[in-house]
């Protein structure tokens, strides 16, 4: 059977246009962090060097035998990245698209044992030359509990969705723990007009 975090993990996803809380669990991913403008070739190669290592591990679960899991295969996990300004524009006070600094993630699916992903990784990072493909790292999160809605349209509109998750946390009694925010990468941007790109765009929350 073949895992699709789209399908299977709709609750964790929560792909719908109305602000819900929920406790996203304990989870494993591929990361790599990086600065700067996201529309420039530098985000892009810091996307490539990801899915240089989450390919080649999808096929070796693939060709395991026997399965731990039910799973035999899956689809490469949603792109996911965390959000962030530098400190130096914290400290002035305003800040440009320059400042950004993200962690851009890929999930490995918790029944995927980890000792391979870790065996994957190292090899390929002896492998290549790419200084990003070498700085890709593995961590672990532990179970967070979020505000998420799903935002369809341009990522420079992004802040129209914000407001609304910012008028949930007020009705429900709610506060930030972080100024950054996640967003979870639907859509190709390469292959999808701006208008239908699909965000799940994610903050982490606790009672006031």
């Amino acid at each position: 059977m073949k895992y699709d975090l789209k399908k299977d993990g709709k609750p964790e996803l929560n792909k719908t246009r109305r602000p819900a809380l929920l406790t996203v669990p304990s989870h494993s991913y591929l990361a790599i962090v990086g600065t700067g403008d996201p529309n420039t070739v530098n985000f892009g190669d810091h996307i490539a060097a990801l899915y240089a290592i989450a390919y080649p591990i999808k096929m070796a679960y693939k060709q395991m035998s026997p399965h731990d899991s039910h799973y035999t295969d899956y689809v490469v996990p949603p792109l996911c990245g965390d959000w962030s300004i530098s400190e130096a524009a914290i400290n002035r006070g305003n800040w440009a698209k320059t400042d950004f600094v993200y962690t851009l993630r890929i999930m490995i699916p918790d029944f995927v044992p980890l000792a391979l992903a870790k065996t994957i990784l190292a090899t390929k990072q002896q492998q290549t030359e790419d200084n990003l493909v070498r700085k890709v790292t593995i961590i672990s999160l532990p179970a967070q509990e979020v505000v998420q809605m799903l935002h369809v349209g341009p990522y420079e509109e992004e802040q129209r969705t914000f407001d609304y998750l910012t008028m949930f946390l007020e009705d429900q009694q709610l506060q930030r723990t972080s100024k950054a925010h996640t967003e979870i990468y639907l859509s190709d941007a390469r292959r999808t007009a701006p208008d239908r790109l699909k965000t799940i765009l994610q903050i982490n929350v606790a009672p006031k």
